[in-house]
């Protein structure tokens, strides 16, 4: 039997310890002969993604620039100004730049097919790549938002052009965080995009694309790891989660995506002190950012509040929630909030049954 119908299988069983370890036999035992980007260009997007994740977005920001005015025909500078234009975003949690996002995704697409028309079939498989990740960006983008129509919409539109250069035996390895993100969610939010045909379950195919492009991707490497956090902490795999958060924050110790996860993950195994020590440093530094719309601090004081919870500290559980509604909200964090919200009352409702104990009415109400 092939080691490819034994994966196959393992998938369909679902034996993940040993899925994990055949992958990585599997495709470490794999010659895989990769073109990048030329050198120069290739090397100044490398530094950009060093410092997106390294949180030096303005810095990023101006070599972005400077690979735009030395290649203004090619698609990259203005995919990889969308990418740190997302990640800022991302990080701090707001759609301030919205505009500037689409629009830089919209001249990556726009340079690259004029590209493809210009050189037809002879054109570079980094220039499809380019054009069906600015899509999938978009689509990423709607789904923070949860504008499941329009982010699966995109979605697929960007994938389909991943699915396009795969078929066509690309060496782009990096197809595969593009792909695998979108099999996986696909199939895990069935439930939620109902308006959509039923699919076959790719969430296990989907880890699986993400681990190779974690592995063996040239630009999305991190992408990829930052994909696997999240995915692995919605599977319940919180060990796994962690491992690949820990990995990502040696690498960038300032990385606070990293260390969401850790704490995430922490709080899965039940490292509850460790997980609240970081839960508290993010706290710190979103409160301190230059731009603090009260989300990220809003959540925090949620997953302190769960950890209490779990930790039989009910007063200080309570205590936790009631920090949420301190902050004055815009109405569309407030919005985004709601499922957060509601969350914290529900636990401050138990904690202060399982308390078997009357609470301060100030401490209770607020």
């Amino acid at each position: 039997m092939s080691i490819v119908s034994i994966v196959i299988r393992l998938i369909r069983k679902k034996e993940r310890n040993s899925l994990s370890i055949l992958f990585i036999v599997f495709f470490s035992s794999i010659g895989f002969t990769q073109t990048h980007l030329p050198d120069e260009m290739h090397q100044a997007v490398l530094s950009v993604i060093d410092k997106v994740y390294n949180e030096n977005f303005q810095e990023a920001e101006e070599d972005v620039r400077r690979i735009i005015k030395r290649y203004p025909d090619h698609p990259a500078g203005y995919f990889f100004m969308a990418v740190v234009l997302d990640a800022w975003m991302n990080f701090y949690q707001t759609n301030s730049k919205e505009s500037e996002f689409y629009r830089y995704c919209d001249l990556a697409i726009e340079k690259g097919e004029k590209l493809l028309e210009k050189n037809g079939s002879g054109t570079d498989d980094w220039i499809r790549f380019f054009i069906g990740g600015a899509d999938g960006y978009k689509g990423t983008f709607e789904a923070r938002y949860e504008r499941w129509i329009t982010a699966f919409r995109f979605g697929w539109k960007g994938v389909s052009v991943l699915l396009n250069l795969e078929k066509k035996k690309s060496s782009i390895v990096d197809v595969n965080y593009g792909i695998g993100s979108y099999d996986y969610w696909r199939s895990a939010m069935i439930k939620v995009i109902w308006f959509m045909p039923k699919v076959e379950d790719r969430r296990q195919k989907g880890i699986l694309r993400l681990y190779d492009a974690r592995m063996h991707g040239i630009y999305t490497k991190n992408s990829a790891s930052a994909a696997l956090i999240d995915i692995l902490l919605n599977e319940s795999r919180f060990n796994d989660a962690l491992q690949i958060a820990n990995e990502l924050e040696k690498m960038y110790p300032n990385c606070t995506l990293a260390k969401w996860g850790q704490a995430k993950a922490l709080f899965g195994i039940k490292e509850y002190t460790k997980s609240a020590n970081i839960f508290n440093e993010i706290l710190n530094k979103v409160e301190s950012a230059s731009v603090d719309n009260h989300y990220n601090a809003a959540l925090c004081h949620l997953w302190l509040a769960k950890i209490e919870l779990a930790k039989g500290n009910y007063t200080e559980a309570v205590a936790q929630c009631n920090r949420m509604s301190y902050y004055e909200f815009e109405d569309q964090i407030r919005k985004r909030l709601e499922k957060p919200l509601n969350e914290a009352a529900g636990i401050k409702k138990q904690a202060i049954s399982k308390s078997g104990r009357n609470f301060d009415s100030t401490l209770q109400n607020k």
